[in-house]
Parts: structure tokens; sequence; C-alpha cells
């Protein structure tokens, strides 16, 4: 019967110690000046919003509230979010990371050209990363849109990472920014 009394605090901390998947889809148009942003746990969407930019500006919208954030990047919380981004970086297990773009100029010849300039580089980009994670998934689809104008860029990353990990790089992060703040003054 004492070994109920154990069951709670083990459970507890296995959900600290088990990784959490995560994934993460943006999509961007330049050209509209749209994009949407949305985060999914066990591919539960957790949250999403349609941004787009507005001179020093960006507009976040979902079906609750839109906000108008002003972007600075000297800030004591930019600063925090930078350190607790690096932070969790490094603890961060990327499971796979896709590429997709729909691109047009209006003319055939140099639509093609433009979007094998852009399969070149996101293969050399996609070279140096299988060299430093090997186990992550890497793809480009790209669609050629030869006789339209057209740009559309959406990316889907997907990662692993454990609650421990995250808490854990929050509270470095706080304590980092903290330092630095402290000798800047």
């Amino acid at each position: 019967m004492n070994f109920l009394f154990y069951l709670i605090p083990t459970v507890l901390i296995l959900l600290l110690v088990f990784p959490i998947f995560a994934e993460v889809r943006v999509s961007f148009n330049p050209l509209f000046n749209r994009g949407v942003v949305a985060l999914f746990v066990f591919r539960f969407k957790v949250m999403y919003y349609i941004f787009s930019f507005h001179g020093k500006y960006i507009e976040l919208q979902n079906e609750k509230e839109t906000k108008r954030q002003e972007l600075e990047f000297s800030s004591q919380q930019f600063v925090l979010v930078e350190e607790f981004v690096k932070q969790v970086k490094q603890k961060t297990r990327l499971k796979k990371m896709y590429v997709f773009y729909n691109i047009g100029t209006g003319d055939a010849f140099s639509s093609a050209i433009l979007c094998g300039y852009i399969n070149t580089i996101l293969t050399q980009f996609f070279l140096v990363l299988k060299s430093k994670r090997p186990t992550t998934s890497f793809c480009v689809y790209d669609t050629v849109s030869y006789n339209k104008t057209q740009c559309e860029v959406a990316g889907r990353v997907g990662a692993s990472i454990s609650f421990f990990d995250v808490a854990y790089s929050f509270l470095i992060a706080v304590i980092l920014t903290r330092r630095k703040t402290k000798n800047q003054t």
C-alpha cells in the first residue's frame, strides 16, 4: 500500500524528464506582407498568429485579439529572450526541418534560374546542418510559378525538449540577463 505514495512523485518526475514534441510552422508572403506562425505540441495546436509588419511595429492577430507590438532590439525583454533561445538551442533535439516555397517572377526563364539558385543555397545550408545534426531530416519542396508573379515561403521545424530543460534554460537566462544588466549600470 505504501507504493501508492511513490506513484505521484514518479509520474511528476517522468513528466519533467520525458521529451515534449513540438512543431513550429511559419508561412510568409512578402508581396502581401502577411504571414502565419503556429505552435503545435504533440500535434495539437497551442497557439497561432497572423502577422504583418508595419514600419517599426508588428501586428499580431488571432481569433481572440489583435495586438500591435513595437520591434525594439535593445530592451531587457529582448535580451532575456535572446539568452533563453541560446540556452534552449543547446538542449533541443531537432527532428525535422522542411522548407516550402512558391516563387515566380512573371518570366519563365528568370523564375527557373531564381528557384535553382534558391535550391542550391538551401541544399548547402542543409548539408552544413546535417553534418552537425545527422539524425535530422531536411527537405526542400519548391514550386515554380513560371508565368505569374508570386512569392510564398513556408517552413516547418519539429523538435523535442523536456520540461526540465525548458525550466532550467529559463532560469539560467534570467540569471545571465540580470548579471549583464547589473554590469552595464
